[in-house]
């Protein structure tokens, strides 16, 4: 054997264990998915404990629990001491309810529901079949208005990715010098409380259907800006509550298929007045190659209603075809991208 075939064969060895590596990462987030929605890292909080006291405590066989312990230390999430126990680290942290980074709520959300909906990926593609409907026999808002526990996990999965992604948005728009925002389907006012906390002489309408809005109260109060902030719920496919100088559409036309998010855009268009601003901000895909984390979100919006992420000139031809022109296009320092737009005839 040459020196340029061990090489060769070293490459593929390499490449190989790559791929391999890429299969098997499923099996690896349905662990993470199993012990968070088993409560492990709740029962370690308090300080390590050995497999079989845990094994107690869920009433699990030693022998079945210790497997996913282990595997779960071997790619980080927990650590195993000299004495055989296990407890929390800087990974498992984030799996705790309640703390200021966790990302329970994605965990269990993304376990829950995009694992399934990943199984049906092969028929989502070659098929107009909805994986989502396929799966749960629902659509996806119907389906969490019929179960509180899930709807209450993906709220929380919402909150979460607003604090990691949509941050940057205080960087790069300027609120300042607004008198009243609409957030239009603003979940349980996560982002909204983040845009008041940084501009105090604001006040703030939060607009999201009934069952959403249930939990603003909480939110608001917590981030001290609840006095600043009316919460109505309702219908946007129906109307959208006047008296705002901007209106914003934070991640909620990518759940929409066209005739639906220009039905949105219209009815925020009629609540407006021509001097208002309308900002959306959402996932926009720039022609040619996209990073892995739009890829993958892309495809999950296909599973999860049919349709993928839009490019910006979709954005653009939306906004265009409800009455609206563009002012100004920005860039955030996150996965999100901003589009500013008024009103361009009454």
């Amino acid at each position: 054997m040459t020196f340029s075939s061990q090489k060769t064969d070293l490459a593929k060895l390499q490449s190989a264990a790559t791929l391999l590596e890429m299969m098997y990462g499923f099996q690896i987030s349905q662990a993470i998915y199993v012990a968070t929605q088993l409560g492990i890292p709740d029962l370690l909080q308090n300080g390590s404990q050995s497999s079989e006291e845990v094994a107690q405590k869920l009433d699990i066989p030693r022998q079945r629990l210790e497997p996913l312990l282990h595997l779960l230390v071997s790619v980080g999430i927990f650590t195993e001491n000299q004495d055989n126990t296990f407890q929390l680290n800087a990974l498992s942290q984030h799996l705790l309810a309640g703390t200021p980074h966790s990302l329970r709520g994605t965990v269990l959300s993304m376990g829950a529901i995009l694992y399934p909906l990943w199984g049906h990926l092969l028929e989502g593609i070659q098929t107009e079949e909805i994986a989502f409907t396929k799966t749960f026999n629902s659509s996806l808002y119907t389906y969490l208005q019929q179960n509180p526990e899930t709807a209450n996990r993906f709220n929380e999965w919402m909150q979460e990715t607003t604090r990691e992604w949509l941050f940057p948005i205080l960087e790069t728009y300027d609120f300042s010098g607004l008198k009243t925002l609409v957030d239009v389907g603003g979940g349980t006012g996560s982002l909204i409380a983040i845009i008041l906390n940084a501009n105090p002489q604001m006040q703030a309408i939060l607009f999201d259907r009934e069952d959403v809005v249930q939990g603003a109260p909480a939110v608001l109060t917590e981030a001290g800006v609840a006095q600043r902030c009316q919460i109505i719920g309702g219908d946007f496919f129906q109307t959208i509550p006047s008296g705002g100088d901007l209106y914003l559409l934070s991640r909620v036309l990518l759940n929409w298929e066209d005739p639906q998010a220009l039905e949105i855009l219209k009815n925020c268009h009629q609540a407006m007045s021509p001097k208002d601003r309308l900002v959306i901000v959402d996932f926009m895909l720039s022609p040619g190659q996209t990073s892995p984390f739009l890829g993958m979100g892309s495809l999950s919006l296909l599973l999860l209603g049919g349709h993928c992420m839009r490019t910006e000139d979709e954005f653009e031809n939306l906004l265009s075809s409800a009455g609206f022109q563009i002012t100004n296009r920005l860039k955030t320092s996150g996965p999100v991208s901003i589009m500013e737009a008024q009103p361009a005839n009454f």
